[in-house]
């Protein structure tokens, strides 16, 4: 091979100045200019760097995105397999919090409030009826608030949302295949879809939720031109919108409005100037809020919907008695309550009278169907306003993260919150433990504190080691003539200079 010194000079490629000589011979235009550019490396600096993707059988995984579907396949499917779900869950959290040690301290400090709700349940032990119960229940209250933080912390926010995606479509797809359904209405209502379990409702709340994730799941898949995502996520927002309206559910379709309305809405403020998104954003929660102060009207509405659409019963299927009972048992311990989960156990006098009433032969899984309902019956009106506290300081962060920084992520988890919070009249929400909306809630709060800081990267050039071969060109200061050429040095080359004493310099 001609070394750079055998080479003509017509024959030498070009090359940056302090760049490591490139081979000689014929070379592309594009391979010289490849060859000619300084090599960069990348320098580290103190921090915790991107977690590393974990490769098996030669497919690259990330572990945020693993741990999403891993803890939230169980969550789905716990209404099937029972104890062994919760097993899982309880296992997979401390695994997740092992791999996230480095900065696990930081990330939950930031989230500091977020704590108090499972805080306060567990500190009900020392008035509980139930005593035992509700240390149980807070524990993993606790566990469930852990995990739905460190998913929205996490720093790979597309890998985690499509786990969500691929738990819920799996989910969805096994109650269509499975097939279940149950009556419904109080004249000609007919029958509606209830998919694994005996309840339409659990079915229409799961299939409406992977529906505004697997819309965010198209959305980022769009937004990077990853047409795979983007034609997954389609598949599964059709399939997980057909379970919704074959479940007949009114709340779920008056969800998925609000959800869906909301995320279409805020994906337009993204592109919008700062300005104009804080005005906007500001108006839409105090349009919310207005709308949470009516939550009497929302319930009506709800009530009317599933009237007409599905000839329900205009009681919700009871509620109001449910309810008309709960206000009797919160006047008996109006602080404090009864304890948390200290209710619905098996041999209360009460809850044995409800489950009676109701029809509820298994005797657990009943709620009293609102959020604001049973929190004052299993911690009083400490509780309550201990979690309205939450919610207010948790919203007003999650509106002011997304005016400053918004993205598609932050876009899903909003949307989500919402989802769930229309939901609150008539459902409870964000108090069951081991539970996909308890996760989902707590994780949407905890994307207003942002993700874990990620390292910064600066670009060095790179510096070859070595010697450097570098030509020394002599330039005389006599006027240049047909008979005196002056010569072009080459570029990097070094250039010796004559000044007026002749000398050389």
């Amino acid at each position: 091979m001609t070394t750079w010194e055998q080479a003509a000079p017509h024959m030498r490629p070009r090359r940056a100045r302090g760049a490591e000589i490139p081979p000689t011979g014929p070379m592309t235009w594009r391979d010289q200019r490849k060859a000619s550019m300084p090599k960069l490396v990348r320098q580290e600096v103190e921090g915790e760097g991107p977690a590393p993707a974990w490769k098996i059988l030669g497919v690259s995984i990330d572990p945020d995105g693993f741990f999403a579907l891993a803890l939230f396949l169980p969550m789905l499917f716990i209404a099937n397999i029972g104890a062994l779900g919760a097993a899982a869950i309880a296992g997979s959290v401390p695994l997740y919090l092992f791999v996230r040690r480095e900065r696990l301290t930081v990330v939950m400090l930031k989230r500091a409030v977020l704590f108090a709700v499972p805080l306060l349940a567990m500190f009900s032990v020392v008035w509980s009826e139930a005593p035992r119960e509700s240390f149980k229940y807070a524990a993993e209250l606790g566990l469930t608030v852990v995990a739905g933080l460190l998913l929205s912390s996490a720093r790979n926010q597309t890998a985690v949302i499509r786990g969500l995606g691929l738990a819920f479509f799996a989910y969805v797809a096994a109650a269509i295949l499975g097939g279940e359904r149950v009556a419904i209405g109080v004249g000609a209502g007919g029958q509606a879809m209830s998919g694994l379990t005996e309840s339409k409702n659990l079915l229409a709340d799961i299939a409406s939720t992977g529906f505004i994730i697997s819309m965010s799941v198209t959305a980022m898949a769009l937004a990077r031109r990853n047409w795979m995502w983007a034609v997954f996520g389609i598949a599964a927002a059709l399939l997980e919108f057909y379970a919704v309206m074959s479940a007949r559910s009114a709340g779920a379709i008056l969800g998925i409005a609000i959800g869906v309305g909301a995320m279409v809405g805020l994906l337009t403020l993204i592109a919008a100037g700062k300005a104009v998104r804080a005005f906007l954003t500001v108006l839409l929660a105090m349009m919310l809020l207005a709308v949470g102060l009516a939550h009497r009207w929302l319930a009506q509405a709800m009530i009317d919907l599933g009237a007409t659409l599905f000839d329900k019963d205009p009681t919700l299927t009871g509620r109001t008695y449910l309810w008309y009972r709960a206000g009797d048992l919160i006047d008996e311990k109006p602080m404090l309550g009864r304890g948390f989960y200290a209710f619905w156990l098996q041999g209360n006098t009460d809850a044995e009278g409800l489950w009676r009433y109701f029809g509820i032969d298994s005797r657990g899984g009943f709620t009293f169907h609102n959020t604001a309902v049973e929190v004052l019956v299993m911690l009083g009106m400490v509780g309550l306003v201990v979690l309205s506290a939450v919610l207010v300081i948790s919203v007003i962060a999650l509106v002011r993260r997304f005016v400053d920084r918004p993205n598609l992520a932050l876009v899903c988890w909003i949307s989500l919150f919402l989802y769930q919070l229309c939901r609150m009249p008539i459902e409870t929400i964000g108090l069951a433990p081991f539970y996909f909306s308890t996760a989902l809630c707590f994780a949407a709060l905890g994307a207003a504190f942002g993700r874990v800081d990620s390292k910064k990267v600066v670009r060095a050039a790179y510096r070859p080691q070595g010697p450097k071969i570098v030509k020394v060109w002599s330039v005389d200061d006599e006027t240049p003539s047909w008979a005196n050429p002056r010569w072009t040095p080459e570029p990097g080359s070094m250039r010796l200079l004559k000044d007026g004493t002749g000398r050389r310099r």
